[in-house]
């Protein structure tokens, strides 16, 4: 068994050593046929050596550094961008001279040499800095000018950008225990010779496990995360219905008081601030004072009073309904975390997330408007769907056009310029309208019309919606469309923009 702290360790310099020792002789005189990159941290390169295929593999993760051989080809990832594409430019094709380890350091050296269309040949390095949390992959030409880098670097040390001279790292410090663990010196040695592999399967199968733990208790992490973030918004809103049911509680005083005013009404004038009166529905009838408008008759006082009544009477029935309801999902909430916090395995976890997304017991919390560069703007709405917000015309385009689905919901501002608006619709639900008021609240905030207290929006499913041809990135037609009249809620807004608590309007506005 591994130690605790080895368990998350990068190669150290002597396993690194060992690996290049073992890989170095492998490699040397093969040919780079093809680099993929599967993801933000590893390169691939495919190596044929006389009849041999090797995958060369290097990670910079902060955490699982490393280099060896994959024991099989590799599935096809995704179409290649930034750094892989670069590396393929300058070598594929290309020979590997030497994989080297530079002396006392963790960091991995590929010398190859690339061809112009002279065919003239030019030095270039790979130089993998497999150093944990600053790890690194970055190619340099003859002149070592940056060409590539996994990750671009600005310090008061030193730059790693495209075109900047590129700067070894420093010398580590004298070696510490750490650098010279070797988890693997008994795979060396117990080796079998019809086991080409023995080092790289030994440090694949490690750093699999390795990482699908991690990758498990990330997405443990962040589930329990979303479902703390649930329950503590649930249990805020359960102190505030029984807050509010608590001060309905004192619906029947005022009914009592507006009959008592009824009963004295022939006495009562314009212009009184109180009036005292005999409470003939206590024993013994004892006096009590009652507070009035002085502006209104006492007809009108009568009638606030008897309005305020009713209005207290449905709100303590609807917050019951609500606390009710609010406690029944708390309970399902605080048995989901528990679920959560004892899953045994990934696909548990997956199920439980799943399941809690489909049930609504999790919405995505934190910022509710994520902002990602070259993406539309998401929000969550007050019954958990998600809403997008497009930034430009470009992206109105690709957000109606290719990123909504046909039943999904589109809103747009009438008669005034502004994005285009998504709802993502579930297939087992209808769209409320709590959700297509936050949606317009969202169109009207980011268009043209921001700050305005009253704007109209429509609204219809994708599937309605056309481009309009020769018109230009985001101009769009709709067909079968419903108009939303919109008095702007600020506290719908700041609960939108702010991913505060859920908040429902008073009285429909839709015509």
């Amino acid at each position: 068994m591994l130690l605790e702290a080895e368990a998350f360790m990068s190669l150290s310099e002597v396993e690194i050593g060992l690996v290049v020792k073992y890989l170095a002789a492998r490699l040397r005189g093969g040919k780079i046929i093809r680099i993929d990159q599967p993801d933000q941290w590893r390169l691939i390169l495919h190596i044929q050596r006389e009849k041999n295929r090797y995958w060369l593999l290097f990670v910079v993760h902060p955490r699982f550094s490393r280099l060896h051989l994959l024991t099989r080809r590799p599935r096809e990832g995704k179409p290649a961008g930034g750094m892989c594409n670069v590396v393929r430019q300058h070598l594929t094709g290309s020979p590997v001279r030497e994989l080297r380890q530079v002396e006392g350091d963790r960091v991995v050296i590929l010398e190859s040499v690339e061809r112009d269309a002279l065919l003239r040949p030019s030095p270039v390095r790979l130089i993998a800095e497999l150093v944990g949390a600053r790890a690194n992959l970055i190619l340099v030409d003859r002149d070592d000018r940056i060409l590539a880098a996994m990750r671009t670097e600005c310090s008061s040390w030193r730059k790693v950008a495209v075109g900047q001279p590129y700067r070894p790292l420093p010398a580590p410090p004298s070696p510490s225990p750490k650098a010279q663990a070797n988890r693997f010196a008994h795979v060396v040695a117990c080796s079998v010779p019809e086991d080409e592999l023995p080092l790289s399967r030994a440090i694949q199968d490690l750093y699999q496990e390795l990482e699908a733990k991690a990758l498990f208790e990330e997405r443990r992490a962040s589930l329990l995360s979303l479902v703390r973030g649930r329950r503590r918004a649930l249990s805020s809103r359960r102190q505030k219905l029984q807050d509010d049911l608590e001060r309905a509680g004192g619906a029947e005083k005022l009914r009592r008081v507006g009959e008592l005013l009824q009963i004295a009404l022939p006495h009562l004038v314009r212009g009184q601030d109180s009036v005292t009166l005999e409470d003939v529905f206590e024993p013994g009838w004892p006096l009590v004072t009652i507070k009035l408008d002085a502006a209104l008759t006492p007809e009108q006082n009568i009638q606030r009073c008897f309005r305020r009544y009713k209005k207290l009477k449905a709100a303590r029935r609807h917050a019951a309904d609500r606390l009710a309801r609010t406690s029944q999902e708390l309970q399902a909430v605080e048995t989901l975390a528990q679920e959560v916090e004892a899953a045994p395995e990934l696909a548990a976890l997956g199920e439980l997330e799943k399941r809690a997304r489909a049930s609504g017991l999790v919405v995505r919390q934190g910022r509710a408007a994520e902002k990602l560069p070259g993406g539309p703007r998401r929000f969550t709405s007050a019954d958990g769907m998600e809403i997008l917000v497009g930034r430009s015309e470009r992206e109105n385009h690709e957000l109606t056009f290719s990123t909504a689905r046909g039943n999904d919901y589109w809103l747009h501002l009438l008669g005034w310029q502004g994005p285009h608006v998504v709802i993502r619709k579930p297939p087992d639900k209808d769209v409320p309208l709590e959700t297509l008021l936050d949606a317009a609240h969202l169109a009207v905030h980011y268009s043209k019309m921001r700050g305005a207290d009253f704007a109209q929006v429509v609204y219809t499913q994708r599937k309605h919606v056309r481009p309009v041809r020769g018109a230009g990135a985001g101009r769009a037609s709709y067909a079968h469309a419903a108009t939303l009249a919109v008095r702007v809620e600020p506290e719908r807004l700041r609960r939108l923009l702010d991913g505060g608590q859920v908040m429902r309007s008073k009285t429909p506005q839709n015509i």
